[in-house]
């Protein structure tokens, strides 16, 4: 039996459409190379939507022993939507722009760019997608290690966003939000882990770490406020 051929669903590179309208985008398994792709998926979205991120909605499947993450088609024309421009994002959204560079940087997405960041001016919506590379980032080498070397670094990159945002405001809205977010469901989205492929022997060590990181957002933004380059900057 091959891999599941739902609208838009890919696996090894291929990808599978039928007809002009998608209803599920990007379904995704583990590889060799990215053996962790479904868990930081399944972990992403449930923060994500835990948050009121515009992140649509996403769930796995098996199929003949696999476990694939596929999320939800947002594209009203089942087409894909062209790169963002992070300036237009900036200035009609400044407050959810800061609520999606705190998420990233949250759970270490180094890889936010303009074609994983959408904004249909039709409807003057903005969705976020594809977190297959944040959290334990393929070639990272041994989880404790890179949970280490990220522990109170901002983890994003040369995220589209934070490199046009140019107001603080909304910044410590998103870190007190983010700061919210209760300890039961932290572990609850770390136990679902373990189900998609997170070894069960670092199942507390990762609980462990993004508790303390969703409790230190606010500061680990504040020690690198240099890596937003258009902020106005603060003399003492």
């Amino acid at each position: 039996m091959g891999p599941p051929r739902a609208h838009g669903c890919r696996s090894a590179g291929r990808s599978y459409r039928r007809g002009a309208r998608r209803d599920c985008r990007g379904c995704k398994k583990a590889t060799a190379a990215d053996p962790y792709i479904v868990v930081n998926e399944v972990v992403c979205n449930a923060l994500a939507r835990s948050l009121v991120l515009p992140c649509p909605p996403g769930a796995t499947l098996d199929n003949a022993g696999e476990t694939y993450f596929f999320s939800l088609d947002f594209s009203l024309a089942g087409q894909a939507l062209p790169p963002v421009d992070p300036v237009a994002v900036v200035a009609a959204f400044p407050r959810l722009s800061w609520g999606i560079i705190l998420f990233d940087s949250l759970v270490m997405n180094h890889d936010r760019h303009t074609a994983n960041l959408a904004h249909d001016t039709s409807t003057s919506r903005v969705q976020i997608f594809d977190h297959s590379h944040a959290l334990l980032q393929a070639g990272a080498g041994d989880i404790s290690a890179m949970l280490a070397a990220a522990d109170g670094q901002l983890c994003i990159g040369g995220h589209c966003l934070a490199q046009e945002i140019n107001d603080i405001d909304g910044l410590d809205m998103w870190a007190e939000r983010i700061a919210l977010i209760p300890d039961f469901f932290i572990e609850d989205v770390m136990e679902a882990a373990t189900t998609v492929g997170l070894p069960n022997n670092k199942k507390l060590e990762c609980i462990d770490f993004m508790k303390k990181r969703r409790s230190e957002m606010g500061s680990i933004v504040e020690n690198h406020i240099g890596q937003f380059p258009k902020l106005p900057k603060v003399t003492p």
